[in-house]
């Protein structure tokens, strides 16, 4: 039987770069964001600040 591998993130180098908040001047990271309303996809967010309060999504920053 085969072992199943996690999925690779399609977004290549920009998951291992560094961005940083531009208002808490923290790191943020590259996850994939769904949501019920609005735009999901890969977001930029800072980790240990996001609970998923309607303040931490309007802080999150889409990957182009």
């Amino acid at each position: 039987m085969a072992t199943k591998r996690p999925a690779k993130l399609a977004i290549g180098k920009k998951a291992q770069q560094v961005k940083i908040c531009p208002v808490t001047n923290k790191p943020m990271t590259a996850v994939k964001v769904l949501r019920k309303q609005g735009s999901g996809g890969m977001h930029w967010i800072v980790l240990e600040d996001f609970d998923g309060s309607d303040k931490a999504v309007s802080q999150i920053i889409p990957i182009r």
